[in-house]
């Protein structure tokens, strides 16, 4: 007593599934392909912060460094 009406809907159903599991296969991928663009503009915004606060500090700290060598050496004394 096999029903064809219930083969006929459960091809459409099957059709649905595959398609819709292929189509998140497609998505997934094109979403990742489009994130590396992004986290490799992240990474280089981070590394020219990084590099520009260490630039900062050791521009400080040269500063500093010269002020103390100003303030310690006789040729600079009046």
């Amino acid at each position: 007593m096999n029903k064809p009406a219930l083969l006929i809907r459960s091809v459409p159903a099957t059709f649905l599934l595959v398609s819709a599991a292929v189509g998140s296969v497609v998505l997934i991928g094109i979403t990742t392909v489009a994130l590396i663009p992004l986290l490799i503009g992240v990474g280089i915004v981070a590394a020219w912060v990084v590099s520009l606060v260490l630039g900062v500090w050791a521009a400080i700290e040269g500063l500093a460094a010269m002020e103390r060598w100003f303030e310690n050496d006789n040729r600079f004394q009046r």
